[in-house]
């Protein structure tokens, strides 16, 4: 392997580390913090859902444009 292939193999295991506790943490706790407040998907199903669902968009976003930084970066 390269070097630029490590560097890509090791970014995306990563980012799947990261992508998992921060997609699948909420899901498999139920709770999740907005702001200062806990947010628990048994009290307050649709305030959990709305905040999942904006942490998500904004998670993958963020990783959807780092992957065009590095992508340019590298080629």
């Amino acid at each position: 392997m390269k070097g630029p292939e490590i560097i890509v193999l090791s970014i995306i295991a990563l980012w799947l580390t990261v992508a998992a506790v921060v997609i699948g943490y909420p899901i498999v706790t139920g709770r999740m913090r907005v702001g200062l407040d806990p947010v628990s998907r048994e009290n307050d199903p649709q305030a959990f859902w709305k905040a999942y669902a904006f942490s998500t968009t904004l998670f993958l976003a963020a990783s959807v444009s780092a992957g065009f930084f590095v992508y340019s970066i590298l080629h």
